[in-house]
This record gives structure tokens, sequence and C-alpha cells, in this order.
């Protein structure tokens, strides 16, 4: 009878692991099955940001940080899209285009100065200090290793300039570009946190020139006046070679957001080509 009784005391637990291992096989592969819906929605997501950059009939949206959302199989993606030209490019911006994004997002104005002017020894090819800037005896000074008097290869090399933080860096991500090769930026498709680094500019005034802007480039009228100036005045109207897709895939309760960024191969039909994707969250 003890002999009996443990063999079903065996069985039994023989019975639990198996049931048990059946169960986190099936979680793994829902899972995985749920990650592989993802991407693939993801790059429908992709796919349709692309679509609408090569409409010219304006049967897409703007690409100034405008974004669609569409849901496939249960699974939710935001496409928001950006001309890089609308960006501020980190190699070839002036100091008072610098100072005025440290400002927007909060910093004072001495605080500013100083980052703006130690971007610019970052990459500038000589020793020579600019004021409130950083050489070589500031990094040194700092416990730090630096400044590499060329151009930013990437964007988060930001994070090693003297007085960068990472909150502040992924504050004034999202204005900034290494691919415009433009000291200005373009108004016509600059999203607000780039508008608002523009000087000279009410920030009361920005929304409402967002809106009208996108509103007028659905209807295919003019874009609107900023600040009692005609962006075509100040840049052509005329479309960007490089692009970024934002896309935010939501997988309840997971929220997966991705950085595409593309290039306009023009002639021979070849469109957009993605060049790279990076994980923001």
């Amino acid at each position: 009878m003890v002999s009996v009784l443990w063999l079903l005391v065996l069985l039994s637990m023989l019975v639990i692991n198996l049931s048990a291992g059946s169960r986190t096989e099936l979680q793994l592969a829902g899972n995985l099955r749920q990650a592989s819906s993802a991407r693939h929605v993801t790059e429908a997501g992709v796919n349709w940001g692309m679509w609408s950059l090569m409409q010219t009939n304006n049967a897409g949206w703007l690409a100034d940080g405008s974004s669609r959302t569409m849901e496939l199989d249960g699974i939710s993606v935001e496409v928001a899209l950006f001309d890089e030209q609308g960006k501020i490019d980190l190699n070839e911006a002036g100091p008072q285009l610098l100072q005025g994004l440290f400002e927007s997002v909060g910093q004072d104005k001495k605080t500013a100065e100083a980052l703006a002017a130690a971007v610019i020894d970052w990459r500038d090819e000589d020793q020579l200090l600019t004021p409130l800037g950083a050489e070589k005896e500031e990094y040194e000074a700092a416990g730090l290793i630096g400044p590499s008097n060329d151009s930013f290869e990437e964007l988060k090399d930001l994070l090693k300039v003297l007085g960068m933080t990472e909150e502040l860096y992924h504050q004034v991500l999202p204005a900034l570009t290494i691919y415009s090769k433009r000291a200005e930026v373009n108004p016509l498709v600059a999203p607000r946190v780039v508008l608002l680094a523009l000087p000279g500019i009410e920030p009361g005034s920005i929304d409402r020139f967002i809106e009208e802007r996108r509103r007028n480039f659905e209807s295919g009228q003019r874009p609107p006046i900023l600040n009692g100036v005609d962006p075509l005045i100040l840049t052509p109207n005329a479309p960007g070679v490089n692009y970024s897709i934002v896309t935010k895939t939501t997988v309840s309760p997971t929220v997966q957001i991705r950085q595409h960024l593309l290039v306009h191969r023009r002639g021979g039909g070849q469109g957009f080509e993605v060049m790279q994707s990076t994980q923001l969250e």
C-alpha cells in the first residue's frame, strides 16, 4: 500500500511538472507570436508613412511631426512623419539657434549660452576657446575626454559635451538632426519644439501657425505667415532628401517607440530607403 501511495505521489508530481512546462511553453509561444505581430504592424506603419511621403497631390500628411494612427489585428500603431530639413542640424546650426533650443526647454540664458558654445567648441577644428565654451583644459578639469574637434557622427555624441545631461539630451533630441546639412531650419516643416527655438518667434503664435500650416497643406493653399514673414521667402518649398518616421506601436500593456531614418532615392522609381531603425522606448 505504501508503495502504491508513493507511486501516486510521483505520478502527481510528474503531471504537475508537465502541466507547468506546457503552460510556460504556451506563454512563450504567445509572446513570440505577439512580438511578431507587433513587428509586422510596425513595418506596415513605416510603409504607410513612406506612401504618404510619396504623394504629390496632398493625399498624405505633412512631414512636420504630424501623425496618423491605424489598427491592425488589435494592435495600434501611431505614425509621425518628419522632414529633417525642419530640424536643427547639430553640425551646422549657429550659436543663436542652439542657445534658443536650450532656452526653449527651460535652461536659463547663461546656461543655454554656455551649452551652445560647448557644442560649437566640440565640433570646430581648432583649440580656440569660445566664450563660455569648453576646450581640452575644461574637459580635463571636469575629468572628461573632449572635445572631438570634429563633426558629430551621431546625435548621442551630444551626451559627451561638457554640461550635457541625460535629461536635457532627451528634451532636445526631437529637435535635432545631423542630416539636413543646413545652418537654418525650414519653418514649413519644423515641429513645434524647433519653432520655439527660433529667435523672434512669439510662443503664443506657434500653435496657430502649425494648425493653419497643416490645414493649408491639406487644401493645397500657400503656407501661412509666420511672425509677419512669409516662410516661402525664408526657404524654398522644396521636398527634402532625408526623413524620419517615428512609430509608436501599442500591444497592451506595452508600448514600443522606434525611429526609422529614410533617404529619398530620386530617379529610377526607387522611392524611399530605410537607412537605420532605432529603438527609442
